[in-house]
């Protein structure tokens, strides 16, 4: 049996708590990363969209006014921006076609590096605060110093719990990834605590999670749904401070509340582990 979803939430805010320095550390370094890799593809997708709409007959001194303004949020640049896009439209349909695949294709190898430099840092930050969620009082220069050693091995389970869970199947693939997926729950658990093989910890986590299908998915859905709800509330007060700052921050904030929802799982692993022996 799982522990109460009241107590898992109440536990998992307490380890979040005690390990909070490093937590927040590692938010910080690599909510900066990912938000430096978003803020390049931005500034590219700007600087192409400009050369894109330039060649159709924007003025470039007009196309930065108009982006200042919708970016402090001047409705009536929205309005004569997509006014002026529905005349292009109308008037220079191919090309503005042309244009936008053109504007397309350049993008693409940016887009490419950045989604691969935002899978890879996603991947060192998962098996960084699953250390801190399994030894809590480790600091940041010691999960860091581990973290490279879990790094293939968390992605090689992850590459299995995938195939094991159907979900590269199309259509049906979404189905049985809900089916299939929570049982899976404390693979990570005995890849990291218990030092197990990745095809030995997704078979023993599927044994042991049998009958736990129901309250592994309920109790994770609503720890998610409340990291969810703080992340955006924080969103609104940060976006307060304008788009600059919140393109900064906003990354950090998705990494802390990661950090919330692996400790959660990995109390919520460590009981059904615990009551399964």
């Amino acid at each position: 049996m799982t522990a109460p979803l009241g107590q898992l939430l109440t536990d998992s805010w307490s380890s979040f708590r005690r390990a909070l320095m490093p937590i927040v550390v590692g938010a910080v370094i690599f909510g900066l990363i990912l938000g430096v890799a978003q803020s390049f593809v931005g500034q590219r997708m700007v600087q192409k969209a400009g050369s894109a709409l330039e060649g159709l007959g924007f003025d470039q001194q007009q196309m930065e006014d108009l982006q200042r303004r919708i970016q402090a949020g001047d409705e009536t640049a929205m309005n004569e921006f997509a006014q002026r896009m529905q005349q292009l439209g109308g008037e220079q349909g191919e090309a503005v076609s042309g244009a936008l695949v053109s504007m397309y294709k350049g993008l693409l190898p940016a887009i490419g590096a950045s989604m691969l430099i935002m899978w890879v840092i996603s991947l060192v930050a998962s098996a960084y605060f699953l250390l801190l969620a399994l030894d809590e009082k480790l600091t940041f220069q010691g999960a860091l110093a581990r973290t490279p050693g879990l790094i293939i091995p968390l992605f090689l389970l992850s590459l299995w719990i995938m195939l094991r869970s159907f979900i590269w199947v199309p259509l049906l693939g979404i189905i049985l990834a809900i089916i299939l997926g929570p049982r899976f729950v404390c693979a990570p658990v005995l890849l990291a605590r218990d030092h197990k093989g990745v095809l030995e910890s997704a078979s023993m986590s599927y044994a042991k999670t049998r009958g736990q299908w129901g309250k592994i998915l309920g109790n994770t859905f609503v720890a998610a749904v409340s990291a969810m709800i703080a992340v955006m509330v924080l969103g609104i007060v940060v976006g307060m401070l304008g788009m600059r700052v919140s393109g900064i921050v906003m990354p950090m904030v998705n990494m802390l509340s990661t950090a919330f929802i692996t400790i959660f799982v990995v109390r919520l692993s460590s009981t059904i582990l615990s009551n399964a022996k």
